[in-house]
C-alpha cells in the first residue's frame, strides 16, 4: 500500500469517528434542550414530571464525558504552557512528549477504571431510580470518552502538530 493511500484511509476514519463523536454530542444537547424544555412546561402547567431531572444529569455526564474526548481533536483542552517558557530548552524540546504520554496515560486510566465501573454496574443489576434503566448505560460514558479522546490526541499528533 502506498503511503499516500494510507494517509487518506487514516484521514477517512479519522473523519468517520469525528462525525460519530459529533454526531453524539449534537445529540446530548438536543436532548437536554427538550427535556428542560418539558421539565419547564410541566412545572407551569402544574404537572411536573419528575423523571426528568434525572434524565438530565445523566445525558449531561454524557455530553461533558464526549467533550473530554473531543477536545483533544484540535488540542483545545486545558494546558500548562504559560511555564514553559521558565523553563530549560532541553525540557521545552521534551514537553510534546511530555503532553502525550501523560495524556495517553489519563485516558488509559479512564478507559480501565470506565470498564471496572460498567462490570460493577452490569454485575449488581444496578438501574437508575426513577427510569429504571441500566446504569451501565451511564458509565459507558467514561470509556467511550477515554477512546474518543485517544484516537483525537493521535488525530491531532498527525494533522495539527502545530497546535500542540
Amino acid at each position: 500500500m502506498v503511503r499516500g493511500e494510507f494517509s487518506s484511509r487514516v484521514r477517512v476514519l479519522f473523519n468517520i469517528i469525528n462525525k460519530i463523536s459529533d454526531t453524539l454530542a449534537t445529540l446530548t444537547v438536543i436532548g437536554i434542550f427538550i427535556v428542560v424544555i418539558w421539565q419547564i412546561t410541566g412545572r407551569l402547567i402544574g404537572q411536573p414530571a419528575p423523571w426528568t431531572e434525572e434524565l438530565t444529569r445523566y445525558i449531561f455526564i454524557w455530553m461533558i464525558f464526549l467533550g473530554i474526548g473531543i477536545g483533544f481533536r484540535k488540542a483545545e483542552s486545558a494546558r500548562v504552557t504559560v511555564f514553559l517558557k521558565y523553563f530549560p530548552k532541553l525540557f521545552k524540546n521534551f514537553s510534546l512528549y511530555i503532553y502525550t504520554l501523560g495524556t495517553l496515560l489519563f485516558f488509559t486510566y479512564m478507559l480501565v477504571a470506565g470498564v471496572g465501573l460498567i462490570q460493577q454496574q452490569a454485575n449488581m443489576n444496578e438501574t437508575s431510580t426513577v427510569l429504571s434503566f441500566p446504569m451501565w448505560l451511564i458509565g459507558l460514558s467514561i470509556p467511550v470518552s477515554a477512546i474518543v479522546g485517544m484516537l483525537n490526541l493521535f488525530q491531532s499528533l498527525i494533522y495539527d502538530r502545530d497546535l500542540l
